[in-house]
Order: C-alpha cells, then sequence, then structure tokens
C-alpha cells in the first residue's frame, strides 16, 4: 500500500522531530522518504488480536464526520416479496408461521414441488445497475455506501470460492458487490459491507423434528444435495460451518476492501460455537491494522441485537442501535442507529411507506445533534430497480442536506442538545414480539414541530441551531442562546445568517435568551440551518451526563452484556 501524505497533527509533528533530528546529525544522511516511513511506523499504532487491544481503536474522523450512509437489503427473498426477508425460513413451517407457507403453496405451489431454491431462477435481476443504485446513494447526500453482502439465508451476493449459492454462479449471474465497490470507488463515498449469515446454520430448519422422515425425503430442504444451500445441523458440522462463515469475512475484505464492516446479531453463533473468537480477533485486527488501498483507518460497527446483548465486547467498534432500540436517555459517545427507509426489511410486493423524507430528516438532526449518525437501508425490488418512491424520498433528503450540509457533515455535538421535544419525549415504552418489555426512540412525534423544537451542532467556533417546522409567529426565541451562554467569554454572537438564504437575518441576543425572525423566503423546507458566529470563541464545554438509571462502562450502557 503506497504511504499518504495527507498527515494528521500529530504525524507531522512526529516528522518535525524526525527532521530536525537528521539535521542536527551532519555524519547521518535521512531522506524526506525515510522519515516519512519512519513516521508512519511511529504514527500507525498496531493492534493485537485481542479486544481488549481492540478496544482501543477510536472511532475514525471520516466517520464521526461522515453522519449518513446507506446500503440495501435485497436478495433471493425479495422475488417471492412477501412479508419479510427470512421468507426461505418462515415457509417451511409446518404450522405455517405467520402465514407465509399458505401464501407460498397458493402463488408457486406445495414446498415439496417448489423449495427456496427454486426462486434462483426467476432471480435474475434484469434492473440491476450498480452505478444507478450508488447514484441514489451519492444523491442523497450519503458519505459512506454499499449493500448487506449476505443475508440470513446464506445467498452470498459476490463472486465467491466458498459457496456455489452465489450471485456469479447463480440467479444475476454477476458479482454483485464487485459492481457496487467499483462503481463506489468512482465517487468520494466510503464502502460498507454488512454481513447476516451467522443466523445461516440451520435457517429453515425450525420446524425440522416436526417432519416424518417419509415428509423429509420430498422437501430439498432435507436433500444432501442441497446442502450448499439449506445448512443443515443434522448433516453439516458446526466447524464446517464456522470455516465457511468465517472464510467468507475474510474473503470479502481481501477481495473488495470494504472501509466499513457490519455485522447482524451474533448472539447464537457465539453460543453454538460459530464464531470462533481466536479467528474473528486476527480478522479484525489484520482489518484495523492493514486499512486498504483507500484508506488506513478502516473501522467496524457493533450492533445492539434484540437479546440486549453488544454483538462484541462492550468499547469495541461503533456502536449502534436498530432504530433506536433500547438506547439509553443520556447516549454518550460515539454511537449509530441503521434503519429501514420503509419497513419490513425487504421490498414486497404494494409496499407501503409510512413515511417520507421528512421523518428521516428530522431524525437525522436529533441523532446528529446528540453525536450519532445515521445508516438507512434501501429495499430495491427482487428485479434490481429501486422502487420509485424510495428514490422519491432519497431525493428528498438529498435536497436537504444540499442546503443544510454544513450543518450537520463534519460537525460535534454541543454542550446542549437543544429545545423542545427531548429524549423524555422521544423515547417511549414497547413490547419485544415475545412480550417483552423494550423501549423505542418515536422519531415521528418530531413531526408535530412547528418551530419549537431546535437541536444544536458545532465545528469548530461555528454553532448551528436547526430549527424543526416553522413558528406561526415568524420568529422563535432560544433561552439556551442567552447572552453570556454561547461565547467562551461572554462576548455574544456576530452573526447569524441562514443556510442556503441571502436574506439579512434579524436577531437579537439579551440575558434571557436569543430571538430569530424567519425571513419571508424560506430555503427548502422540515428544518431550518441558522449558522451562528460568536464574537470570540465558542463555548467549547462538554455536554454535562446525568444519571438515567442505566449502568455504564465508559459510554457503554451494560444491560445484559456481562462485564
Amino acid at each position: 500500500m503506497k504511504i499518504k501524505t495527507n498527515l494528521t497533527p500529530l504525524t507531522l509533528a512526529v516528522l518535525a522531530a524526525v527532521s530536525l533530528f537528521s539535521c542536527s546529525e551532519s555524519s547521518q544522511t535521512i531522506t524526506k522518504e525515510q522519515n516519512i516511513e519512519a513516521v508512519s511506523d511511529i504514527a500507525k499504532k498496531k493492534y493485537d488480536p485481542t479486544w481488549e487491544s481492540l478496544s482501543t481503536a477510536p472511532v475514525p474522523e471520516w466517520l464521526k464526520d461522515a453522519k449518513f450512509g446507506v446500503y440495501t437489503h435485497w436478495g433471493l427473498y425479495s422475488v417471492p416479496a412477501h412479508l419479510t426477508n427470512v421468507y426461505g425460513d418462515f415457509m417451511y413451517s409446518k404450522d405455517n408461521y405467520r402465514g407465509v407457507r399458505a401464501h407460498h403453496e397458493k402463488n408457486y405451489g406445495p414446498v415439496e414441488e417448489f423449495g427456496y431454491k427454486d426462486f434462483l431462477p426467476m432471480f435474475t435481476a434484469p434492473k440491476f445497475n450498480a452505478d444507478e443504485w450508488v447514484a441514489v446513494m451519492e444523491d442523497a447526500g450519503a458519505k459512506y455506501a454499499g449493500i448487506h453482502v449476505v443475508h440470513h439465508d446464506g445467498y452470498c451476493l459476490w463472486d465467491s470460492e466458498y459457496t456455489k449459492f452465489d450471485s456469479m454462479d447463480t440467479g444475476p449471474k454477476k458479482d454483485i458487490f464487485g459492481e457496487i465497490a467499483e462503481s463506489v470507488r468512482k465517487s468520494d463515498m466510503k464502502l460498507v459491507a454488512t454481513f447476516h449469515h451467522a443466523r445461516t446454520y440451520g435457517f429453515g430448519f425450525k420446524d425440522a423434528d416436526k417432519y416424518t422422515e417419509e415428509e423429509k425425503s420430498k422437501l430439498d430442504l432435507f436433500d444432501p444435495k442441497y446442502d450448499y444451500i439449506y445448512r443443515n445441523p443434522e448433516t453439516v458440522s458446526v466447524e464446517e460451518f464456522s470455516e465457511e462463515w468465517h472464510n467468507k469475512i475474510d474473503e470479502v475484505i481481501e477481495k473488495y476492501q470494504p472501509d466499513l464492516l457490519w455485522f447482524d446479531g451474533l448472539a447464537k453463533a457465539k453460543k453454538n460455537g460459530i464464531v470462533n473468537d481466536e479467528r474473528l480477533l486476527k480478522t479484525f485486527s489484520d482489518f484495523l491494522n492493514n486499512g486498504n488501498d483507500y484508506t488506513d483507518e478502516t473501522y467496524l460497527f457493533n450492533k445492539l441485537p434484540a437479546s440486549m446483548r453488544w454483538n462484541f465486547p462492550m468499547g469495541f467498534g461503533y456502536r449502534t442501535y436498530e432504530n433506536g432500540r433500547d438506547m439509553e436517555v443520556d447516549v454518550r459517545g460515539d454511537w449509530n442507529i441503521d434503519r429501514s427507509i420503509g419497513y419490513p426489511w425487504t421490498w414486497v410486493k404494494d409496499k407501503e411507506y409510512a413515511h417520507s423524507h421528512d421523518y428521516h430528516i428530522r431524525s437525522l438532526v436529533d441523532i446528529v445533534a446528540r453525536g450519532g449518525s445515521f445508516l438507512l437501508s434501501l429495499t430495491p425490488k427482487g428485479d434490481g430497480s429501486i422502487p420509485k418512491r424510495e428514490k422519491e424520498i432519497m431525493a428528498g433528503i438529498g435536497r436537504w442536506l444540499r442546503i443544510n450540509g454544513d450543518a450537520i457533515y463534519k460537525t460535534r455535538p454541543w454542550k446542549s442538545v437543544g429545545e423542545g421535544m427531548d429524549a423524555d419525549v422521544l423515547r417511549v415504552n414497547a413490547f419485544r414480539m415475545n412480550g417483552e418489555p423494550k423501549t423505542n426512540w418515536d422519531y415521528t412525534i418530531l413531526d408535530k414541530a412547528k418551530g419549537d423544537v431546535v437541536r444544536f451542532t458545532k465545528n469548530g467556533d461555528d454553532l448551528y441551531a436547526i430549527v424543526m417546522g416553522e413558528p406561526e409567529s415568524g420568529e422563535i426565541s432560544i433561552p439556551t442562546l442567552a447572552l453570556g451562554n454561547v461565547e467562551k467569554s461572554g462576548k455574544g454572537i456576530a452573526s447569524i445568517s441562514l443556510l442556503g438564504s441571502d436574506a439579512a437575518i434579524n436577531w437579537q441576543q439579551t440575558e434571557t435568551g436569543l430571538t430569530i425572525k424567519f425571513p419571508k423566503q424560506l430555503p427548502g423546507e422540515v428544518a431550518y440551518s441558522f449558522k451562528i458566529t460568536v464574537k470570540g470563541e465558542l463555548d467549547q464545554s462538554v455536554r454535562p451526563t446525568f444519571d438515567d438509571g442505566i449502568g455504564r462502562q465508559g459510554n457503554w450502557p451494560i444491560y445484559k452484556t456481562k462485564v
């Protein structure tokens, strides 16, 4: 890998020290290239294959700057396009779980005659176009993009040497991720690959013990010649599947050089021995240490599944909550929320979208103000096209970010999240499918904002006040931005402008707050970003924490995870 010359301040300082040393030693000749090589060795920390060591790897600044990423849920299950992305599991349920088997037999015939594998000839994806997918992501303002490379059914969307059950040998007969990766690399976005195949082992076999031997003999699910598709625990050992699971991860890293890795829930896979900790640690340490041809700072997400046990030990990786599920009230540090553009997590026939672009924009604003980032999933159709409604939603997000991007990208949380509809309103109690309690962050509540909800972000000495909705009075008052509470030494505000507008902004700052009058002509919609420049230095005080009743290890909520 070529040595990059966009050196960090720390690296430059070390370089200066090495240069001074070389100048003082007249008997020694050290070239500039040798200096850079020496600095590269000194400045790049190496991580040992232990969780303790890997947990010291910081979240890269580029990832903190990015704020918004997009990927997809798309695969063989997109062909039946019914109810769920685990159609291939539910269709073999003897008890007709959630009605999937009845739907299947009505539309495709008995499962004995038309199994999950029989969707492969239908999965030709004639409308798949990697450049179009990536363009939709980039135009929406995403800073990293990719796809799930494999889902629970085990179907691999790349040209794999470890299985025939992939998009090159079957279905589209294309290296889907290879094409996506090539297209992403033409843009300024980073590349993400998400893995969901830890649940492939036993996928479809939940009711295996309910079938008689005669019934099994009629199902492709139990036919040994399809073991490469259906990973039957009765015929495929845990050791064999574990080797395959790890091989596929290593293969994607080596072959396509993603900048980010993301894994779905691993609790069961850890319990039954699929995850080989020693090998995974080696994979992760190599991934972080080696970087790739595009960045030295590769990284990984660490998801909190419904089990409330982190995929990996606390402190390692970029912690991630599925649509805010079980996210604590006082969320701290660096974190991420992932969600689908519309549920379920797949394209289904006659899919309805409960939310438009405005919902995702308000969510993004609140998330970023709290120090987080947002990963959104598209759900393309089985033919490879992105649904028209999803394109419209993405275009709406992009329009807003082109106006307000300065208040989002490269920003950091300020000492106050904002005003109006805070966590005590947005975080609501709910129940899991098994009846156990959980909490959700209900961002639909922000739809009611009419200029009475403000979120703050900062970039250097610039403060941004992002106002959701328009106030009926045409002006807003923000007590948090009172004189003496914004500029470090109390000098106050120098100027205020509205992103996307050339209009002069009328404002007044007093000891009781800041009043801003909205111009008659507003840029865009949904939320409006006021850039506030102070007379001296912005107050950079750290946001105070508070006791929300949740135990922590550092910034990480413990929940059911063993410490």
